[in-house]
């Protein structure tokens, strides 16, 4: 069956592009001034991030791609570690990421504090939270188009970087000049010293009772990107890209017990959790001009993403022993191809339309294996408790227009469908796109829209509590796709260039979510579709964005006021807070041009806390509460601040930056995560625990 669905897929793109063919030889169109300019997109809720921009919104003085997000209006970072992005009331779980317009499942280095992303290596990243493009599908909250550098076709450079955390290397240049390139990046972490006393201070058990207790933790990552360009002609180009990155984390308790009754032995006890996660991903692009208003991309990728997570027991006393391993290993792995087509030929219409076709496979295996030893008799069992394969094809297509009403309305229309088939089950959907744009003048613009979105894979983590990695599921008969609806309404007003105010509002409504209900920290692939329950969400709210520039300043603010909400009537009959309801967000980042050779940049943000579930009665933490996220944490915020001393040698072309930087820098104390422990007389207490105090660092770059 896996090899007739993709042959079908190849031979519905080979059709697509030989029909784009064959229209080459189509007369050109005389252009009037009624052609929808290119600044002047419909969409609401878009923006376009230069590579620029990340180097002053860094956090430890290392630019990022998700940290850079986490400062727009409508976007919370979940937690501290979080390398994901909440986007206007959704889950890290509902947002697309592409590289080069191939989806990655794995977002985050470090426990959050970086992203896979390179930005050595990218060009732009559009983001959209509303105002979806037809062409983007799959997920219901958010869409992040990265842009990967091609190679330099003409001279060879590139940088090097160091810093307490991680090194980067980074080099492009042409192969054969003007016709092929290279450009490739490679990044490796060493904080293993910033992380034993890091992971030492997560997850700290009562240890009142035990004789001899130790705890350790491991971390490490890496990752590589490459990218090949060739200019096949004047009018065709092909690239190649590559990206692998690996993560491991694990920790380990080990204690020691008197078994009393006299005897002087001891009951050994060690606990170690392990998780490795990571993606692969290799794509072959060609990109094709018929002419100077028509133009066709296709891609063609491979992308697998991977999340192991394994718990293994010690008991060791005398001549008894005994050991208990557990492991849920998930992994989806895709097989694409993607064709769209751009096409200005009509004086008033801006058509793009094309055609995507996907199959997922995904493999998730939960290993139970167990070894006993009682002097010299043993016993040794393995089995595997779930493991199972879900073929999963998916096919789309789609085409908007934008349209030129009038020199000052713009009006986009699109519509999407896409047909996802798993397990026997089969899912069509319609997602119709609208936006229309009013610019009486070239400083003021406002914008409407709405867009429904279909997301067919879901997350599975846990509803107590946040890690990194977690592993994805397609929907089945029992489970449905995800389903959000948005309306986004703005005005933006650009005075003069060095002045932009925005103002949106947004209205987002999702269905077919699901919550995991089972007692462990994390859920199974066993679990899937039996310890699920499904609800639905909804968020609204306003977000405010200010920018100034000038010579000597660069000043942004962003505020979001907003409200986001759960209904899950196996947890509560009405609506509730969500976990990440955060009420009030406010970031504010500068940036000042002290010298042609000195930066100085600060970024402080503030929001409302977190929300968190408490038990109402009962003395343990498995008792009930009355309602799911009853307890709201302290406000977060947070100063960091950084400077960069620069040196320019103009006879060798080198740049040389060292950037001091301090994050949280007066300390404070945010709690990363709450626990409910007994004091004295037994009572439940709520302990909060903070991880991160202020932290120093220097970072040397190299640009050669």
């Amino acid at each position: 069956m896996k090899r007739t669905i993709i042959t079908y897929m190849m031979l519905f793109i080979s059709c697509i592009i030989a029909s784009a063919q064959n229209h080459e030889t189509i007369d050109s169109v005389v252009v009037t001034d009624y052609r929808p300019r290119a600044d002047k997109k419909t969409q609401t809720s878009m923006m376009k991030i230069d590579r620029k921009d990340f180097r002053f919104k860094a956090v430890m003085g290392t630019p990022d791609v998700i940290k850079t997000l986490q400062m727009l209006p409508g976007v919370t970072p979940g937690n501290e570690m979080s390398s994901t992005i909440n986007v206007r009331g959704g889950t890290g779980n509902d947002n697309l990421y592409l590289l080069d317009n191939v989806p990655l499942y794995q977002s985050g280095h470090f426990l959050g504090l970086f992203s896979v992303f390179n930005t050595d290596m990218i060009e732009w990243v559009d983001f959209y939270k509303g105002g979806f493009p037809a062409q983007f599908g799959g997920r219901a909250s958010s869409v992040v188009d990265v842009k990967m550098k091609d190679g330099d076709m003409h001279r060879q450079h590139g940088s090097f970087s160091l810093g307490m955390t991680d090194g980067r290397f980074q080099i492009e240049g042409p192969i054969k000049e003007g016709v092929l390139s290279y450009n490739v990046a490679v990044r490796y972490g060493w904080v293993e010293a910033f992380v034993r006393p890091l992971l030492k201070a997560i997850y700290v058990p009562n240890v009142s009772y035990s004789n001899d207790y130790t705890r350790d933790g491991h971390y490490g990552f890496s990752d590589l990107n490459a990218k090949f360009t060739w200019k096949k002609s004047s009018r065709d180009k092909i690239t190649f890209n590559t990206y692998l990155g690996f993560d491991y984390m694990s920790f380990m308790d080990s204690e020691k017990n008197a078994l009393g009754g006299g005897s002087s032995d001891y009951l050994k006890t060690v606990f170690k959790d392990a998780n490795r996660w990571g993606n692969a991903l290799l794509s072959a692009v060609w990109e094709r001009d018929f002419s100077q208003s028509r133009k066709m991309k296709s891609t063609f990728y491979f992308s697998d993403g991977y999340y192991n997570a394994f718990h293994e027991d010690l008991n060791k006393f005398s001549d008894y022993k005994s050991y208990d391993l557990e492991s849920n290993v998930s992994n989806i792995a895709d097989v694409g191809a993607k064709i769209h087509f751009s096409d200005r030929t009509f004086s008033r219409h801006y058509l793009n339309y094309g055609a995507s076709a996907v199959y997922h496979l995904f493999s998730p295996v939960a290993l139970e294996h167990s070894y006993t030893q009682v002097g010299s008799v043993r016993s040794n069992e393995t089995k595997v408790s779930y493991g199972c394969h879900y073929h999963s094809p998916e096919i789309a297509l789609y085409a908007e227009d934008e349209f030129t009403l009038s020199p000052h309305i713009f009006l986009n229309a699109g519509l999407r469908y896409m047909l996802f088939v798993t397990k026997g089950q089969t899912y069509n959907s319609l997602e119709p796109r609208l936006a229309l744009s009013y610019d009486p003048n070239r400083t003021l613009s406002a914008k409407v829209s709405y867009s429904e979105m279909t997301q067919p894979v879901h997350q599975v983590e846990s509803f107590k509590t946040e890690r990194p990695g977690s592993f994805w599921m397609p929907a089945t008969a029992a489970m449905k796709p995800i389903r959000s609806r948005i309306v986004s309404a703005e005005t933006e007003w650009r005075p003069n260039h060095h002045v932009l105010f925005n103002v949106a509002g947004f209205w987002k409504g999702m269905s077919h979510l699901y919550e995991y209900t089972g007692n462990n920290n994390l859920p199974s692939p066993a679990a899937w579709e039996t310890e699920f329950t499904e609800g639905k969400g909804r968020s609204f709210g306003l977000e405010f964005y200010g920018e100034f520039q000038s010579e000597k300043w660069d000043v942004s603010t962003a505020y979001t006021l907003s409200w986001s909400q759960r209904r899950f009537e196996a947890f509560y009959s009405g609506w509730y807070r969500d976990r990440y309801d955060n009420r009030h967000n406010l970031v504010i980042n500068g940036v000042y041009k002290a010298h042609p050779l000195v930066d100085i940049y600060a970024t402080w943000t503030l929001r409302s806390g977190n929300r968190y579930t408490i038990p109402m009665y009962g003395y343990y933490m498995g008792t009930e509460s009355l309602y799911p996220n009853n307890f709201q944490l302290p406000a977060y915020h947070r100063l960091d601040v950084g400077i960069d001393f620069r040196a320019v040698s103009a006879r060798k072309g080198r740049d040389y930056i060292v950037t001091f930087a301090v994050y949280n820098l007066y300390g404070r104390k945010n709690p990363f995560y709450i626990s409910i422990v007994e004091d004295v007389y037994r009572r439940p207490t709520i302990k909060m625990t903070s991880i991160f105090p202020i932290l120093p660092s220097v970072r040397y770059t190299l640009y050669f």
